[in-house]
């Protein structure tokens, strides 16, 4: 048996991998192409579909095309209109070219602005005669002292202690707006306290301003204060004040409060009608008094020319006060005016009182 069965396997032929699934992988092949061709016919067909769609989409209607156009037609016409307008305008500065002026802007200085307010509105008194006071020079030269008022803050103080001469700078008295003052002026040898005084014609008055209406016991208090702050300050000058200075029973109170604290009031003159020189009589009193303003205007030759009356005075009179404010224009013009004074001493105020013999008896 075993010899016949191995007879019948040598008869059988062998049949390869191939030959066995030849026709199941030819039947695949028809199966995957009819189906890739089918798929790419339904894929390209559906991508034509969604382009037609975002055809209409896109691509806005004839109407929309024209008035777009339209619309541009305009702002071209308009654009045209307005080149043509530019060129005219063009043609005519070139005609009506003329120099320009040059603006001066006036400054809004308190004081200033309170004493040319009350001589519209008052009969000027005559500022007391330098006669009244003799004084006795112990310099070669006449002495001007020049205050800068309002002084605040520590931009104002650096621009004073730039300038290469004396100066006397004149403090605010400390308020929520100006807090520091008193710590500021403790940077200079001398310097004096600017006392906010009632004026007739000024719209923005300081922080607790003494009134003509205040009692003793308020002004007292008040210099009582500022003594406390100030406590090498010996000399105060008017803010404002036409109000006050021209009013006897007020100056009276102000000097009693003064006396009290060793002070010495210099009248601003603010007012044409100050009692300052009559109240100073009164009580046995040296006076000083403002001569001039020297930056009413924020200019430059301006400013120059009043420091030049200024240094005139002095020549005249022996002394002479003038007063100034912490604007920009106002230093520059300092810085630039050394050459202005080479014929008088600039010196601070209290050099200036202590010259001064008073002939009143």
């Amino acid at each position: 048996m075993s010899k016949k069965r191995k007879t019948k396997r040598k008869s059988r032929k062998k049949v390869s991998f191939w030959q066995k699934y030849k026709k199941l992988f030819y039947i695949l092949i028809v199966i995957f192409l009819s189906t890739f061709f089918i798929y790419s016919n339904f894929y390209t067909a559906k991508s034509l579909l969604k382009e037609k769609k975002s055809e209409k989409k896109v691509y806005p209607n004839k109407k929309l095309l024209e008035k777009m156009n339209k619309m541009l037609k305009e702002e071209r016409r308009k654009v045209d209109i307005l080149k043509k307008e530019l060129e005219k305008t063009k043609k005519r500065n070139k005609v009506d070219k003329k120099p320009k002026k040059t603006i001066v802007k006036k400054v809004i200085s308190s004081e200033a602005m309170d004493y040319k307010k009350s001589l519209e509105s008052h009969k000027p008194i005559k500022p007391p005669k330098k006669s009244q006071n003799t004084l006795v020079v112990k310099s070669k030269k006449p002495l001007l002292a020049i205050i800068i008022d309002d002084v605040a803050y520590k931009g104002e103080v650096k621009n004073i202690k730039m300038l290469p001469f004396k100066v006397t700078p004149s403090f605010f008295p400390p308020t929520k707006r100006h807090p520091d003052t008193p710590k500021l002026a403790k940077e200079f040898s001398f310097y004096m306290v600017h006392l906010p005084l009632q004026a007739l014609h000024y719209p923005h008055p300081e922080s607790k301003t003494l009134l003509v209406t205040n009692s003793q016991k308020d002004i007292d208090s008040r210099i009582k204060n500022i003594k406390r702050w100030f406590p090498r300050d010996k000399f105060v000058n008017n803010h404002t004040g036409s109000r006050f200075t021209s009013d006897d029973k007020a100056m009276i109170k102000l000097f009693k409060a003064l006396n009290k604290n060793r002070m010495i009031f210099i009248d601003s003159r603010t007012s044409a009608d100050t009692v300052a020189p009559k109240v100073a009589k009164i009580f046995h009193q040296k006076l000083l008094s403002r001569d001039i303003f020297i930056d009413n205007i924020a200019d430059i030759s301006y400013i120059r020319g009043q420091l030049k009356k200024a240094v005139n005075k002095a020549k005249k009179n022996g002394y002479a006060i003038a007063i100034g404010h912490p604007h920009p224009k106002t230093f520059e013009a300092l810085r630039k005016s050394k050459s202005l004074f080479k014929d008088v001493k600039l010196v601070y105020v209290s050099t200036i009182y202590e010259n001064i013999k008073s002939n009143s008896k």
